[in-house]
């Protein structure tokens, strides 16, 4: 369970977020959708504890883990040192989440040498290699074609359904979220606040 309770979030002088007020249960995964720049973002940080400068509390599991819209991977580092290394996990345990995400014969390849679909399978691997409590995604189908989207949607459909996380993903397409969500909710307003009615 997350229990959020956000009084205020300000970068300078400008107020991004005002009173936010949200409960997302083990095994429910929450969309929040709105315009770019709205703050969905800087929601996520704090949500998973990157950004501690705000007014109000989260109360949250430690076990977080995070994919960023871009693959943030290691580049000098294999795909299996993606995992052993960041995520914290053993060999066995590393190889068993390249194979749930179809990368099992890709475990010696540097970043680099993969193509961007397959970077985004790994930063699924690595965020649910750690048998996190809580996931956070802040548009990680970002810059992929529609069948690539379709892909990766379907891919992240299973390895939720297979677990109990409480999951927030943050996204500006309303397809992707009425997909994979449970519940969506629209960050919208300066400063932005929660509206519970998507449409």
């Amino acid at each position: 369970m997350i229990s959020v309770a956000i009084e205020n979030k300000r970068i300078g002088e400008t107020q991004v977020l005002g009173p936010i007020a949200l409960e997302i249960a083990a095994g429910e995964t929450l969309a929040v959708v709105g315009p770019s720049g709205v703050g969905k973002t800087t929601l996520l940080r704090i949500l998973a504890g990157l950004d501690r400068d705000f007014t109000g509390r989260v109360d949250a599991p430690a076990r977080r883990a995070m994919v960023f819209q871009e693959p943030a991977l290691l580049p000098w580092r294999s795909a299996l040192d993606n995992l052993t290394l960041v995520a914290g996990v053993n060999t066995a345990t590393a190889r068993a989440a390249l194979g749930e995400v179809g990368l099992g014969g890709l475990a010696d390849r540097f970043p680099g040498q993969m193509s961007l679909g397959q970077q985004r399978r790994l930063s699924l691997a690595r965020a649910f290699a750690a048998a996190p409590e809580v996931l956070l995604m802040d548009e990680p189908f970002v810059s992929l074609d529609a069948a690539l989207v379709d892909e990766m949607l379907a891919l992240t459909e299973r390895l939720l359904a297979a677990r109990t996380i409480a999951t927030v993903f943050v996204t500006h397409s309303m397809a992707e979220a009425t997909r994979l969500a449970t519940r969506i909710v629209r960050l919208k307003g300066h400063p932005a606040m929660l509206d519970p009615s998507p449409a």
